[in-house]
Parts: C-alpha cells; sequence; structure tokens
C-alpha cells in the first residue's frame, strides 16, 4: 500500500468518516474540528507530491530503458531523474508524517484533561492499612532486620503485595513504634 493510500485510510479510520464526506463537511464550514482543515491540506499536499513522484518514476524508467537498449548512454538525464525521484520520497514521507502528527494531535485534543496528581502526599496509612500493619508488625517481628526489601518479601510470602510508596508508610511506622519501645 502507498504512503498516500494508507495515510488517507488512517485519515478515514481516525475521523470515522470516507475522506469525500470529510471535505464536503469541512468546505460548508460544519467542522468543530481544528484540526481537520488542516489534516485536509496536508493530504491534499501529500497527493500532489505521490503524482509528481510516480510521474518522475515513470520518467526515470524510460530513461533507464533507452540507456539499456542502447539508444542513449548513462548520463545527466538518468542521474536527474533519479535524484528527483529521491527527492520527491523524501517529501512524500516527510509530508505523511506530518499528517500522522496532525491526527496524534487531534487525539490528544480529544481527550479529556487530565487530573493534576495530589501535591500534599499522606503521611500516615490509608483506611484499612490497620490489618496491613498487624500483619507486618507479625513478619517484623520474625525478621533479624527490619528493612524494606525483607518486610517486602515476609509479606509477599503470606500472599500480600503492596506498592513501595505504601510499603514505605508501613515500614516508616514499624520503625516508629520499635523506637518507642
Amino acid at each position: 500500500m502507498s504512503t498516500v493510500n494508507y495515510t488517507r485510510h488512517l485519515v478515514e479510520h481516525r475521523y470515522g468518516r470516507p475522506l469525500e464526506d470529510l471535505q464536503r463537511h469541512s468546505a460548508h464550514g460544519g467542522s468543530g474540528d481544528p484540526v481537520l482543515p488542516i489534516v485536509l491540506r496536508r493530504l491534499d499536499g501529500l497527493s500532489t507530491t505521490n503524482a509528481h513522484a510516480r510521474a518522475a518514476r515513470r520518467n526515470l524508467d524510460a530513461a533507464w530503458q533507452r540507456c539499456r537498449s542502447g539508444q542513449h548512454a548513462l548520463d545527466d538525464l538518468v542521474l536527474r531523474y533519479a535524484a528527483e525521484v529521491v527527492d520527491l520520497e523524501r517529501r512524500e514521507q516527510s509530508e505523511a508524517e506530518a499528517v500522522w502528527d496532525l491526527l496524534d494531535v487531534r487525539l490528544l485534543l480529544d481527550q479529556p484533561a487530565a487530573r493534576r496528581p495530589s501535591t500534599a502526599r499522606r503521611t500516615g496509612p490509608a483506611p484499612g492499612d490497620e490489618d496491613l500493619i498487624a500483619v507486618a508488625r507479625q513478619v517484623a517481628a520474625r525478621l533479624p532486620r527490619l528493612n524494606r526489601e525483607a518486610l517486602r518479601q515476609g509479606l509477599r510470602a503470606r500472599g500480600i503485595h503492596v506498592s513501595n510508596r505504601r510499603l514505605g508508610t508501613v515500614l516508616q511506622r514499624l520503625r516508629a513504634e520499635r523506637d518507642l519501645h
């Protein structure tokens, strides 16, 4: 599948409608999507570049056939067409990547704003952590040295998996209790 066809299918997939519908809808100014007109312009530019690249490939093929048949020596004509094909293929790839980037921007615009993480850190254990602390006390009583990894392994041996942050909170509380006694 050519780059232009792939990009067209990708645009249709992302917008959920055929390209002709998107063009018609955008021409009437009915699109609330700020990215759609830019995508359509870029897609038109990509199609134009693709047409120029196909023509340059045909010219290169014809020049190469003349060269092989002995009518024409390998000269600047073949090299010029080859350079033109390479340049147009690079431009085509660059234009396709620009459309793909715009489609990614559209996806980002469609997503709801992410919630900002709370800057206030929890200092105490979360509700329901009392059971975890009770089990952690039992595990800690059997440990020769209380550290994060030993406590984690002891809890895992009992089928309890906790996050690193939660484990740190429990560990701090156990150390504070140990220091009081």
